[in-house]
């Protein structure tokens, strides 16, 4: 068995106002866009995501919030605007503030067990546990609308990419956005498989490292990605495989695709 990596504490930080989450490292990036560029366009520009998302973040944070964080100013001298006001700029900086403090528990709780890293039974028991055969690493790269669901765009590393179908329920309750480190899961059965290219529907590219097959004639193809991640596709019948080492095409259905965080 390949050698796991060392174990390393992480955790994320965020407020809840009820049941419902009030201010992440997300949502506060947001309000520090738009207190630099004075615009919810410019700002959700910036994060990669679509106008509305970063409005309807806005409006939410200020319907929590014990008083308005941003405001809207007509022209004037100053040219007018999205801005914050001074409670917003205090809620942000208390939350960096309460941020860095909770970092630096999570460092001292790594110093104090220094033997935590070489647990590999405890690690195996931390792993994400799901019937979906693949559960890829991915970093969210942007957001889009697209109708009433967003389209999360997944970096899987070396130039290889995944999308996801979402609700903004779930953008909301996973506090998703880029550079935010997610789990892409994918059931096998759902994945077709291609021996090229298919227009307009989305593929992942790779080699085919490995088939089994079993005495009912189904099979297992494993691809393996060119970030060195492996993909496995469940096919009805052995006589759909590809040969060993060739290259092949897995098409995924963004509404296939689950994204789980892991803190």
């Amino acid at each position: 068995m390949d050698e796991l990596p060392k174990l390393k504490v992480h955790g994320r930080f965020w407020v809840e106002r009820g049941p419902h989450a009030f201010l992440g490292r997300g949502r506060v990036a947001l309000l520090e866009k738009v207190n630099a560029s004075h615009s919810i366009a410019e700002a959700a520009r910036q994060l990669g995501m679509s106008y509305k998302t970063a409005w309807d973040m806005v409006n939410g944070m200020n319907n929590l919030a014990d008083q308005p964080l941003v405001i809207r100013l007509k022209g004037g001298r100053q040219g007018g605007g999205t801005v914050l006001t001074d409670y917003g700029q205090q809620v942000i900086a208390n939350f960096r503030a309460m941020e860095q403090e909770y970092e630096t528990m999570l460092a001292e709780l790594e110093r104090r067990h220094p033997h935590f890293g070489q647990l590999r039974e405890l690690d195996r028991r931390l792993r994400l546990h799901t019937s979906a055969r693949n559960q890829l690493t991915a970093t969210v790269s942007a957001l889009h609308e697209h109708g009433q669901r967003i389209i999360v765009d997944l970096d899987l590393g070396a130039n290889s990419f995944l999308q996801a179908q979402l609700t903004r329920a779930s953008i909301e309750a996973l506090d998703l956005y880029p550079d935010r480190q997610v789990i892409a899961l994918i059931k096998a059965p759902m994945i077709a498989l291609s021996i090229s290219p298919v227009a307009d529907i989305q593929t992942l590219r790779g080699i085919v490292s490995h088939i089994e097959v079993d005495d009912e004639d189904h099979a297992e193809v494993t691809l393996a990605l060119p970030g060195g991640q492996h993909l496995v596709i469940a096919l009805d019948h052995a006589g759909e495989c590809p040969p060993l080492e060739a290259e092949a095409f897995a098409v995924i259905d963004p509404r296939q695709v689950i994204v789980a965080v892991t803190d």
